[in-house]
């Protein structure tokens, strides 16, 4: 597991990826190795609190093969604090990075904030249901 220990949180106004995000980006690479190349130069327009978790909203970024719609980052990412951790999807709009979704796996409150988080490197594929029906989109 890759594991970072500083607290942090998602903050309102930063313009760049944090930690957090960049890690989650950074690991939906093994399945869009094209978006390795797009994360260093992502612009944050605006991020969304839901009491739940977070949408983290892109200046539109184009991706070589991205998918129609979405990815589901099929790995747990563990939050102290956070009994069943984290779940994150990436959505794309017209073949361009849209937006990052990061919501709590139980329905638990989140307000951002962390204290170190790590990312499971064993794909599990429970949480994609989770993901699906808490997306903004649909």
């Amino acid at each position: 597991m890759e594991r970072i220990s500083r607290q942090s949180s998602i903050r309102p106004g930063q313009t760049t990826p944090n930690e957090l995000e960049v890690t989650i980006l950074e690991h939906f690479t093994s399945k869009l190795p094209g978006l390795l190349a797009v994360v260093p130069r992502l612009h944050v327009l605006s991020r969304e609190f839901t009491g739940v978790g977070s949408y983290t909203n892109f200046k539109p970024a184009p991706v070589l093969e991205a998918p129609t719609r979405f990815l589901v980052l099929k790995r747990l990412i563990a939050i102290p604090g956070i009994k069943h951790g984290l779940v994150a999807i990436l959505f794309f709009k017209e073949g361009k990075i849209d937006f990052l979704e990061i919501v709590t796996a139980g329905d638990e409150l989140w307000d951002g904030v962390f204290d170190g988080f790590s990312i499971s490197e064993d794909e599990n594929s429970e949480y994609s249901g989770h993901i699906a029906a808490h997306t903004k989109s649909g």
